[in-house]
């Protein structure tokens, strides 16, 4: 009986064991089941991953420049220092994923999901992020600069320090987000919603909010604007623009 309960034991084993190995050691092709695989400090620039599932996969210092990871998962994935620069992730979700200095540069993010992510000073450079999900996020000292976040959903959105200088933020929401000392030169800013949003010494130099909603008094006079700044109407300029150097 003994042998036969241990007999059993082995084989429950060696059936849990044995998927998880194989779909590690998969090659990489659309829709392969990564999850929870080691895959960091690998090159894989340009593979076909649309569909794949990288669930709390280890993707720390990988090359994934120009893949095509189209309506991926890649919750929970530790992307740390990984580069998707050019890459497609149109359609993907990046619930909770994390990591530091991770390029996403150039790359295709339009109507993903980013919920919840923890990416310090992540690179979204001219990047595509039309109709993105980035409620709630970590991205302090990111870098927007010049990228595409029109009707994106920012809302409750950690972005201090951040750069989104020549960005299209037109119809984005950035209610209750949090830009402190961020910088918005030259970015587009019509129709965008700034309800409750904290702009403490934010740079809207040269900013045209004419167009934007939500926007108060007091949140202008914490913020930093200067002689060229458009404000919406109903607003005036605070004695205490421009802010010292």
């Amino acid at each position: 009986m003994m042998k036969r309960v241990l007999g059993l034991v082995l084989v429950g084993l060696v059936t849990a064991a044995g998927p998880a190995i194989a779909a590690c050691g998969d090659r990489p092709q659309p829709a392969v089941d990564w999850t929870g695989c080691p895959k960091q400090m690998i090159v894989m620039r340009g593979v076909k991953l649309a569909g794949a599932t990288l669930t709390d996969a280890n993707l720390t210092s990988t090359d994934l420049r120009e893949a095509d990871l189209t309506e991926a998962t890649l919750d929970n994935a530790n992307v740390n220092l990984a580069s998707l620069k050019g890459a497609t992730l149109a359609g993907a979700t990046m619930f909770k994923a994390y990591g530091y200095r991770t390029d996403l540069s150039d790359t295709d993010l339009s109507g993903a999901t980013l919920r919840f992510v923890e990416l310090y000073r992540a690179s979204f450079a001219a990047a595509n992020l039309t109709g993105a999900d980035l409620q709630n996020g970590g991205l302090p000292r990111a870098d927007f600069s010049n990228a595409i976040l029109a009707g994106a959903d920012l809302a409750k959105l950690d972005a201090i320090r951040s750069v989104f200088d020549g960005a299209d933020l037109s119809n984005a929401k950035l209610t209750y987000a949090i830009v402190a000392r961020a910088s918005f030169k030259g970015a587009i800013l019509t129709g965008s919603d700034w309800t409750e949003a904290y702009l403490y010494k934010t740079d809207l130099g040269g900013a045209d909010l004419s167009g934007v909603k939500g926007l108060t008094q007091d949140q202008i006079a914490k913020a930093c604007g200067d002689s060229t700044t458009v404000l919406p109407g109903g607003l005036t300029v605070p004695d205490t623009w421009p802010c010292p150097e």
